[in-house]
């Protein structure tokens, strides 16, 4: 039976405190039925009460845990730390909410979610409860899901390199014979022909504009800057061919000293960047925008800022919290792969994208 010290009004459990009727009856009976393993202790930190999930999930039975220390018992010396620090902050009258690792009887190790929560009467500490839930099977999920996130990452560089390379060699070379084959027959055609030389001016024109096209498809796909001298020229490439197609401003703010890094960590900023500014393009109607990039103490930190349309920031949101892979959203999911996050700040002033990753992940070699 809980102890009356325990029924107080909570955010799990809001019930009158009194230790007989309907509300205590309603009360024990979510605890005993809840599919969350729940745990009470003192305010010594000893075993006052579980429900069946916590037996289940961690095999021990009231006897066993009233007789150890909670994180004897689940966490073990490989995790005593990171357990200590959790119970002195709950123990403190602190909310905890963390994933973790902890060990069941058997010894296999299951990733829980996990609520540190105070218990208080009258202004003092009472004692502590724990919510524990089993995300192994999620986690696996996420670590499958990111897996082949990143494999088809990997597969679709490979196939812009592929295009880039076969729109340079191929494409681009056909396009210079036809331009040189122009230029012969503007020397063949008669000066007094002047409807025939306009026409053949003008398909020269034409033949020309085609080639910068595809020369800049070939660069956007898979800018060979970016493998010889990384983000230092490939970004400022990237700026300046943006603002000669779009008309759009953009100041660009970079560290002096970016250095080098793995080509992963490279390859994802610039994607970053890159989509950023299409959306300014596509959606902001911001005429200026602007880029950072900067190497910290731990991070190498990229933002992209622009004052575009109330719309335009709903519309980036949208696409950051979908997990559809294309866009914002496959951009998110390839930092986080590399250990770093993507975030979206949305304000009146505009809205501003910041790609973080540690260097200990990035750094070339």
């Amino acid at each position: 039976m809980i102890q009356q010290e325990f029924l107080i009004p909570n955010p799990i459990f809001p019930c009158p405190r009194t230790d007989s009727g309907p509300s205590a009856t309603y009360l024990r009976a979510l605890v005993e039925n809840s599919p969350i393993a729940i745990v009470v202790l003192n305010a010594q930190h000893r075993f006052v009460m579980c429900n069946p999930a916590f037996e289940r999930l961690f095999q021990y039975t009231p006897k066993q845990m009233a007789s150890a220390d909670l994180d004897d018992l689940i966490a073990g010396p490989e995790m005593a730390v990171e357990a200590g620090l959790l119970t002195r902050s709950v123990m403190q009258g602190k909310n905890v909410h963390m994933v973790a690792q902890r060990r069941r009887r058997d010894g296999m190790m299951v990733d829980v979610e996990i609520h540190g929560i105070p218990l208080t009467l009258n202004g003092e500490l009472a004692g502590v409860y724990a919510l524990y839930q089993d995300v192994t099977e999620r986690n696996k999920a996420q670590t499958a899901f990111r897996k082949i996130s990143g494999q088809l990452e990997t597969l679709q560089q490979e196939e812009r390199r592929r295009l880039a390379r076969d729109l340079h060699d191929s494409t681009s070379q056909e396009l210079a014979v036809l331009n040189w084959n122009l230029s012969r027959l503007m020397n063949l055609v008669a000066e007094e022909d002047e409807e025939l030389r306009d026409l053949v001016c003008e398909t020269r024109k034409i033949a020309h504009q085609c080639s910068a096209r595809i020369r800049s498809a070939a660069y956007l796909l898979h800018p060979p800057l970016l493998g010889k001298a990384g983000l230092t020229l490939a970004i400022p490439w990237m700026v300046e061919e943006f603002e000669q197609r779009s008309g759009i401003h953009v100041a660009l703010d970079m560290s002096q000293d970016l250095g080098r890094f793995r080509e992963e960590v490279e390859i994802a900023f610039y994607r970053v960047a890159q989509e950023s500014l299409a959306n300014v393009l596509r959606h902001s109607g911001s005429v200026e925008s602007a880029i950072t990039l900067y190497r910290k103490a731990r991070w190498l930190e990229l933002s992209v800022s622009d004052s575009g349309r109330a719309d335009a920031r709903q519309s980036l949101m949208r696409s950051y919290n979908s997990r559809s892979g294309v866009g914002i959203s496959g951009m998110r999911e390839r930092v986080e792969q590399l250990g770093g996050h993507l975030s979206i700040l949305c304000s009146e002033a505009g809205t501003t994208v910041t790609a973080t990753i540690p260097l200990e992940v990035g750094n070339y070699g």
